[in-house]
């Protein structure tokens, strides 16, 4: 049977029999085989035995799985290709022979072995900026979502689509969710204080992941909306994220918000300037962090330098959200003005902010899509 060796950041290297079948890899104790480290997810993906040869398939992984520099949802693994579960990397063992056979249709799974703690390591590196060779995060994709198929269309011509985007699949059903959960939780903040901030500050982290899986989706051809992510602790999927969406709030927004609150005698022409630059700003910003990870990716040599490159499709997109903010502004506005049904106008306002944000998340990931070849952005590989 074929083996592999398993290459965990800062630890000796671990080789691994592959058993036929299904063998499932992840940081989970409920795993075939426990790779302890960060970087991979509590079920991360599966190498299953079939047509004489292997097969990897992601399982909605939050940092990808990678094979040979290439993101992918499932694909057949040859000797000599590199699989990389987040920064750990994993290669066939030298003395491989020929590939296995698959189990019999109908045999009964042979006996899941203990699962081996193979290395524990540190927290994981930033993500690489443009012409690094290191790998950084990308995408979560649920298994069994399907790839589009056909050519790469226009970034001009799929702007319009994305404004209908939020209503594919059970888009509006997870909207709608999403609206009364955040009106819940501001009534509890506003109840049990400093508690109800603490969850909410969580719960927005985990919206924040969610938007961040639109952008992945996207980036990688996905054309329906995404299922919420699994929740793996209050950490992960809670205050990272939101520590991630508060960074971009602070760079992207704040220098204008701190010159008009604390600089007296301001000049307007600059103040207007700091906010619309900030704006300006934000999109390739959410899009650096979302396809990184890392709120390094908000560095202004990286969002600026990738702005110009792909100047005429930033304008469009960015002039497609002032359209968007606009209409949203108004919306609000008229629903807080003409609705007296109690909590029936927040919800409909948090509804419509969630709206807009998986429309930014979307164009976001279309000009990603469209234009990688220019923004020459580094996903994987070497």
């Amino acid at each position: 049977m074929d083996k592999i060796i398993i290459n965990v950041p800062g630890a000796p290297a671990a080789e691994i029999e592959l058993k036929p079948g299904v063998n499932r890899l992840g940081r989970s104790l409920n795993t075939d085989f426990q790779i302890r480290h960060p970087s991979v997810s509590g079920a991360h993906c599966e190498i299953v035995a079939a047509d004489g040869g292997w097969r990897v398939k992601d399982l909605g992984s939050t940092n990808g799985t990678l094979l040979d520099g290439t993101l992918v949802r499932e694909s057949p693994w040859q000797l000599g290709q590199t699989l990389r579960l987040g920064e750990v990397e994993i290669v066939f063992a030298p003395e491989n022979a020929a590939a296995p056979k698959p189990a019999p249709a109908g045999a009964a799974p042979p006996p899941r072995p203990a699962a081996p703690a193979l290395a524990s390591a540190g927290v994981s590196s930033p993500p690489p900026m443009p012409g690094a060779t290191a790998f950084s995060t990308v995408a979560r994709i649920r298994p069994g979502q399907a790839r589009a198929a056909g050519p790469r269309r226009s970034f001009f011509a799929a702007i319009p689509g994305a404004f209908v985007f939020p209503f594919r699949r059970n888009g509006l059903i997870l909207l709608s969710s999403g609206a009364v959960f955040f009106v819940i939780i501001n009534l509890m903040s506003g109840a049990i204080g400093i508690v109800g901030t603490g969850v909410g500050a969580i719960c927005s982290g985990y919206i924040f992941s969610f938007l961040k899986r639109i952008v992945t989706g996207t980036a990688l051809g996905e054309e329906e909306m995404p299922d919420w992510p699994d929740y793996e602790g209050w950490m992960e999927s809670g205050l990272s994220p939101f520590a991630q969406m508060a960074a971009v709030f602070l760079v992207c927004l704040g220098p204008g918000w701190c010159y008009t609150r604390f600089v007296s005698g301001y000049q307007e022409w600059l103040a207007t300037t700091l906010w619309i630059g900030g704006l300006a700003y934000m999109p390739m910003a959410l899009l650096a962090v979302a396809i990184y990870d890392n709120i390094l990716a908000l560095n202004p040599a990286l969002v600026l330098l990738s702005i110009l490159r792909v100047p005429l499709e930033y304008a469009a997109a960015c002039l497609s959200l002032a359209v968007l903010a606009l209409g949203l502004i108004t919306a609000v506005l008229w629903l807080h003005g003409n609705v007296d049904v109690p909590v029936l106008a927040p919800i409909v306002a948090e509804f419509l902010l969630l709206y807009a944000m998986t429309v930014l998340m979307r164009v976001a990931g279309l000009l990603f899509y469209a234009r990688k070849d220019r923004l020459n952005w580094k996903l994987g590989g070497k």
